[in-house]
């Protein structure tokens, strides 16, 4: 369904209890209203009646009445004027009860229907997040980030306002005039209907200048979206550009996303600024209308003075609704705008989808997979062209090739991180495709390329590689005392599989030094570590799942020859029992591999043991003898 068929309500269905009685409370506050309105009228009338009577006395004393008559007057002044007293203090007392009754309703259906608008917003936000997640790695390499972060906070909460503010508002609108309407024809019908000649208006006017609303703010929230996305960009590239001094070149691009905002943001402000004013004077018209027409019926006896109090009390009751009308249809547009861009976002189908067979066998068996015929292409650009070839179980399997050549493609497609064809690769004569994603991932262990680390503690990270990391660590009490979530955080320093991994990457000298060893905060993105720090806890995240199936994508190009030979070393220890694939430029890493593939151009173009392949011409041997000359000549230099 688009974007416009679909409607936002849906996420208020499960708290529409919640959101009824808060209607129902605004349907009480305008009811209580109508008994301010007529106890005003009756304490109006009794002061307008005591006043009468004393201007009929006064008369009566002006006219020197003999002592009998004047007695008379004056006792019955005394006891009308005490009724009409009595009358007034008694229609005062009933307004002030309904006046509370008013104010206590209305917090009530505030606090309820908000309530529901910002437990429908967490809602929502969880399944928009839920399916970000579902997406694809493919999905953000061909959207930003920052545009993604803008739907899920900015669009959101525009989209929450919506719910709450606006259906206040609307709730509001509706039984005012539901409410208030009948009474004032009750009162007298041909004021009524001539005070709301402007109302219709009102609403035409309105509808069209929403309309204009809706197209601006889409811009708006468009250009946010783009601007929060460079942001974005450039926070996490600070580093790139304080090297090569870019900031005044990335300041500039900023100032221009920033102005085309302002520019947007003008339009839109343009559009709302016509809106309020265009209904405030219409409201005020009304009101210049009863002015004119309940004097007329006043001065003619056909209303009393009670009564036109009660009508212009009433009248006022619907020019604030009215004046919000113009703030509700503006929030409204808002929040269409954002929920078409919250939409789009959830109709992005995953290009990975999740396969409805059994699940893999929960077995510590090393893996076997088959991958036959594999063509992976992207666009009109075939990144892997007919590959085949066995991971026979506890093997490892290298693979080398020059840079572009397929080999990160080929793993991610062994890991589904990437769209496969039906029948192209098996694992335990399984079509991956067919096995859960959840299963199939479950069973392998992956370090990719680019080592990602979370902002908490190097055991965490390594821990995530069995589904044990928190998202905050025990070492940030303060914060966890904050969430209310200290004890469900536990410390993972000590944890055997987290030690172990640690130890099998090489990472075992390296925490010596750090006060808090496996404790240690890593900061944004491990901002804290060195970049071949980085890789080994990516390392050891892989191997601390423990996995049937191990993927080691050039996990080792970011540390030092000594290094890779203790990580080596550990790893052949590791790797025993389990299926490995082990990606790395460096020959000396992969030599000792049980079958090496040689990728080049997407295809195979040989395989076999490393003595095999260096006694035939091709990619392999090159690539070794470059990297024997290489060495040769830094130590000549040396």
């Amino acid at each position: 369904m688009s974007s416009q068929g679909r409607s936002s309500l849906g996420y208020l269905r499960p708290y529409r209890a919640i959101i009824a009685g808060g209607v129902l409370c605004l349907v009480a506050t305008n009811a209580a209203y109508i008994g301010v309105a007529v106890f005003l009228k009756d304490a109006v009338q009794a002061i307008k009646d005591a006043r009468g009577i004393a201007d009929i006395a006064e008369v009566m004393r002006w006219l020197s009445l003999p002592a009998s008559p004047a007695a008379a007057l004056e006792d019955w002044r005394r006891v009308h004027t005490a009724h009409a007293t009595d009358a007034a203090i008694h229609a005062v007392e009933l307004l002030v009860l309904f006046a509370v009754v008013t104010a206590i309703t209305r917090i009530f259906s505030r606090v309820w229907i908000f309530n529901a608008a910002r437990a429908a917003e967490y809602d929502l936000r969880s399944d928009l997040f839920g399916h970000a997640l579902s997406l694809s790695p493919g999905y953000y390499r061909d959207h930003p980030t920052g545009d993604v972060m803008s739907r899920l906070t900015n669009d959101v909460q525009v989209v929450r306002a919506m719910w709450g503010a606006g259906l206040v508002h609307l709730s509001n609108a509706v039984t005012s005039f539901a409410t208030v309407l009948p009474f004032m024809l009750l009162l007298d019908w041909k004021v009524a209907l001539i005070a709301i000649i402007p109302y219709p208006l009102i609403f035409f006017i309105g509808q069209m200048l929403s309309r204009r609303i809706y197209t601006s703010m889409r811009a708006v929230q468009g250009e946010l979206g783009g601007l929060s996305a460079r942001i974005q960009e450039d926070l996490g590239a600070i580093q790139v550009i304080k090297t090569y001094g870019l900031e005044g070149l990335r300041r500039e691009g900023f100032i221009a996303s920033s102005k085309r905002l302002l520019d947007k943001n003008m339009v839109a402000a343009i559009v709302r600024i016509q809106l309020t004013p265009t209904l405030n004077a219409l409201a005020s018209s009304a009101v210049a209308i009863l002015i004119v027409m309940g004097g007329r019926a006043v001065i003619h006896t056909d209303l009393d003075v009670g009564e036109y109090t009660a009508f212009a009390a009433l009248l006022a009751r619907l020019v604030w609704p009215t004046l919000t009308l113009g703030f509700m249809l503006a929030l409204v547009q808002r929040g269409r705008a954002s929920w078409s861009r919250l939409v789009a976002l959830q109709d992005e189908v995953p290009a990975i989808q999740d396969g409805h067979g059994e699940p893999l066998a929960a077995t510590p068996e090393p893996a076997h997979v088959v991958v036959k015929d594999l063509t992976i292409t992207i666009g009109e650009r075939t990144l892997l062209d007919h590959v085949s070839f066995e991971l026979a179980p506890s093997t490892v399997t290298a693979i080398v090739g020059r840079t572009g050549s397929g080999k990160s493609t080929l793993v991610e497609a062994l890991c589904r991180l990437i769209p496969v064809p039906t029948g192209s690769i098996a694992i335990d004569g399984r079509d991956i495709t067919d096995v859960p994603l959840d299963s199939l991932r479950a069973q392998i262990g992956y370090a990719p390329q680019e080592a990602f680390l979370f902002s908490t503690t190097i055991a965490d990270n390594v821990a995530m590689g069995y589904g044990a990391g928190t998202a905050i660590p025990a070492a940030r009490r303060a914060e966890l005392e904050r969430v209310g979530a200290a004890e469900s955080a536990p410390d993972l320093s000590d944890a055997p599989r987290v030690t172990a991994a640690a130890d099998a990457a090489g990472l075992t000298r390296d925490l010596a030094v750090m006060p808090d060893r496996l404790a240690t905060i890593v900061g944004e993105r491990g901002i804290t570590l060195s970049g071949g720090q980085r890789q080994r806890v990516a390392l050891a995240r892989a191997l601390s799942a423990e996995p049937r199936l191990l993927v080691l994508d050039d996990s080792l190009a970011s540390v030092d020859a000594e290094t890779e030979r203790v990580i080596l070393a550990n790893l052949r220890r590791v790797m025993k029992g389990r299926t490995a694939v082990l990606i790395s430029h460096r020959i000396a890493a992969i030599k000792d591999a049980d079958q090496i593939l040689v990728l080049d151009q997407g295809k195979i173009v040989a395989k076999g043991t490393h003595a095999q392949l260096i006694g035939q011409a091709g990619v392999y041997r090159d690539l070794y003898r470059t990297q024997l000359d290489t060495e040769f000549e830094i130590r000549d230099v040396g």
